[in-house]
């Protein structure tokens, strides 16, 4: 019998990559992948889903949500009526709940180490009953950190959207209190009231509290605080998922560290990953291959939400100055209402006149003449002319 469930497998294996050869859509495969996981053939199942790439993008290519692995986690169902615990003095909530259908169906776009390493982590669940029959557990907890915009928060909510959980998001300074063990009850409170959910924990802001225990500027109640964090960490270790997100890793306490088994730094984008994040923002529009290349090479350095915003004020200027305006024009425009996201110099030059920002761009950028034909939207001779 299993030598005939394998011999299945592998015919499917074969049609599968056909398909995805022919029409490069992966959602039928996804589908057939998971109808033979329901069959009990798990391994064929994921053989299956291995065929399907990530995208050119950098956006990570799974299954839709309808197709993703829950986690077995005992606990009661978590919905919409369920009554988040309150800081008693404020009556303020500890946490927003985010349930699935409210999560990010698309994720932010990473380089591609970053969407092997999410990828990972996605597939430990996927395969949680293959790892504990040689006694691994998958890893229940993971800190994000980075500079903010970096989109630790979107990757946090999407990973909770592929794995079939709801969200349960605590800003942490949130739960300080000026009143003395007010902070401590509610870090109690929330996790208690994520312990009794099948839910994931994503506590943003973690820096707030899970400070340096040894920094002299902190009075004795945070250092009570943070080691009430860690016994609740501890608590939750075999309850649930939680994710920890920091813009500053650098105020994390060493024990904090040693709680989370995953530990993944989100940097600034690279010029590539600039140019993709450029490309989703700009839909419905279409940006060439150059002029895609001018604001990635212009922002380097600037975070994802940074991009975001430099993205959107061109597509207000395609609205309000109209189609003709050539993308150098548009672009000086846009930088001159954007210059702290930019080094001074670059907003020198993309102020200067056409011929000396063209002759940069081929300089400094190694920009094409055809590639600068889209940006100044002037022909190849003239840019001859310019840069010669």
């Amino acid at each position: 019998m299993k030598s005939s469930k394998s011999q299945l497998s592998g015919a499917l294996l074969e049609l599968c990559g056909a398909l995805l050869d022919r029409s490069g859509t992966p959602d039928l495969v996804l589908r057939v992948a998971t109808e033979l996981a329901k069959s009990g053939d798990e391994r064929g199942a994921d053989a299956i889903r291995g065929l399907v790439p990530t995208t050119s993008s950098g956006a990570i290519a799974t299954p839709d949500k309808a197709l993703a692995v829950v986690p077995n986690f005992s606990g009661e169902t978590l919905t919409r009526s369920a009554r988040v615990p309150v800081d008693r003095e404020t009556s303020a909530p500890l946490a927003t709940v985010l349930l699935p259908k409210a999560l990010p169906a698309t994720s932010p776009i990473l380089s591609p180490a970053l969407t092997s390493a999410v990828q990972s982590w996605i597939a430990e669940w996927g395969r949680a009953a293959e790892l504990r029959t040689v006694g691994i557990e998958p890893a229940h907890t993971c800190v994000l950190f980075g500079d903010p915009g970096t989109g630790k928060t979107d990757l946090a909510l999407w990973i909770a959207g592929q794995l079939g959980l709801p969200v349960i998001l605590a800003r942490l300074d949130g739960l300080m209190s000026s009143f003395l063990g007010t902070t401590s009850r509610n870090i109690g409170n929330l996790f208690a009231f994520a312990n009794r959910h099948r839910a994931i924990l994503v506590l943003d802001e973690f820096d707030a509290i899970a400070k340096l225990r040894d920094d002299p500027n902190e009075v004795g109640e945070i250092k009570r605080v943070v080691n009430t964090l860690l016994q609740n960490l501890d608590e939750r270790a075999d309850k649930g998922l939680t994710i920890g997100i920091t813009n500053h890793p650098q105020l994390l306490d060493p024990a904090v560290w040693r709680r989370f088994e995953l530990q993944i730094q989100l940097p600034k984008p690279d010029l590539q990953t600039r140019a993709s994040i450029a490309e989703r923002y700009a839909q419905p529009l279409r940006f060439t291959r150059g002029q895609l290349k001018l604001v990635a090479s212009i922002l380097e350095g600037a975070s994802g939400a940074e991009i975001l915003d430099v993205v959107r004020s061109l597509k207000k200027s395609w609205i309000l100055e109209g189609s003709n305006v050539c993308f150098a024009n548009r672009l000086q425009n846009v930088i001159s209402t954007h210059a702290a996201r930019v080094p001074a110099h670059v907003v020198a030059t993309v102020n200067a006149p056409m011929r000396d920002f063209a002759c940069m761009l081929h300089e400094r950028y190694a920009f094409t003449l055809i590639e600068l034909s889209e940006v100044f939207g002037v022909n190849r001779t003239t840019i001859s002319r310019w840069v010669s």
